[in-house]
């Protein structure tokens, strides 16, 4: 009975294994128009400068897609869904620079959208529609909770992303760990923060931009900034600009004390509380604020109920900013900002 017990252990490890046992040997150069229903590896400096583009990762028991000590990887117009871990992940194990993951569709993913620990550097993600990602609660040794977007690697970009419905009970749709920018993202209906940053990796001193996103009906705050409590992982400042912003029970962005000494800077936002409570920013951090609009609701925008937060010529927010010394150099359909037509908020008329 015993040698029983065992042999079905061992049988249903090896099973196990097999379920997220890495797929066919690839070649690097272009990976192209196929389909993978099991986790794929991309390993090593002989797939520096591959492109993986027009894939479907699908059906996958485990990640969709690994990498691991490869440098200037592309991963673009692939479609990642119905995903048991991770739909993209950078491996603890190894390093990567300059990796883009550009325009891809993500979505009925278990676990974080792209996560990345911190010996990954200098990724740009643009372009990538994100959704119904941390569809499962559980504690993973990978990140828990789960996030859209879940960052601890220095000096990301992330940019022109629509991450929406993060389902997991503390989910973000962008949780970075260091610094770098982002700019230029819808970012709704996460269960937390639309932006959270968490400083327990280090941030070296560096600057954090968040500019001109449209954040908003998440559970929580649009942006919140805090800290482990270890000053010597703290970046050096966060420059919070021209963001439209709606919160619902919590002020539309928020610090904690122990960021005392990291320049805060939030300017030219659009800030909007629906509860009817007064406090906008919440810092007992110090921080200095100017040219931002605080209000309970509509601004004269194109569309306040199907939350098109473009603004109208009639809105407050017009030409509201000039006078502001630092701006965007446009705003986030890319239309230019001068210092002398400058609306408050992600858009310019």
């Amino acid at each position: 009975m015993k040698q029983f017990l065992i042999l079905i252990i061992i049988t249903s490890t090896i099973l196990s294994c097999q379920k997220k046992k890495e797929n066919e040997t690839l070649s690097p150069g272009i990976i192209e128009n196929k389909t993978f229903h099991s986790t794929v590896l991309i390993d090593g400096h002989d797939f520096d400068g591959t492109i993986i583009r027009n894939c479907i990762f699908e059906d996958i028991e485990g990640d969709g897609l690994q990498i691991r000590d490869v440098d200037n990887l592309c991963i673009e117009d692939c479609i990642f869904k119905n995903i048991s871990e991770d739909a993209i992940r950078f491996r603890n194990s190894g390093t990567s620079n300059h990796v883009k993951i550009s325009r891809n569709e993500i979505y009925n993913i278990e676990q974080n959208g792209i996560l990345a620990p911190e010996n990954h550097i200098n990724t740009v993600i643009d372009g990538n529609l994100i959704y119904q990602v941390a569809t499962n609660n559980a504690g993973s040794q990978f990140g828990s909770p789960h996030h859209g977007i879940y960052f601890q690697g220095i000096n990301v970009t992330i940019t022109n992303n629509t991450i929406y419905d993060i389902l997991n009970d503390q989910g973000n749709c962008v949780s970075i760990r260091t610094y770098g920018t982002v700019a230029k993202n819808i970012l709704y209906n996460a269960t937390d923060h639309g932006i959270s940053y968490f400083s327990d990796h280090p941030g070296n001193g560096q600057p954090l931009l968040i500019e001109n996103n449209f954040i908003f009906d998440n559970g929580k705050r649009g942006i919140n900034l805090t800290s482990n409590g270890i000053s010597e992982n703290h970046i050096g400042s966060a420059l919070v600009r021209f963001n439209t912003i709606l919160s619902h029970t919590q002020s539309p962005i928020g610090t904690n004390i122990d960021l005392e000494g990291v320049a805060i800077n939030i300017i030219g936002n659009i800030l909007i509380r629906t509860d009817g409570a007064s406090t906008y920013i919440f810092s007992p951090a110090s921080f200095s604020e100017s040219y931002n609009i605080t209000a309970s609701g509509d601004l004269d925008f194109i569309d306040f109920v199907g939350r098109n937060f473009h603004i109208k010529t009639s809105s407050s927010a017009v030409n509201a900013a000039i006078g502001a010394n630092s701006f965007p150099a446009s705003d986030f359909d890319g239309q230019a900002r001068t210092a002398s037509s400058l609306d408050v908020g992600a858009d310019e008329i």
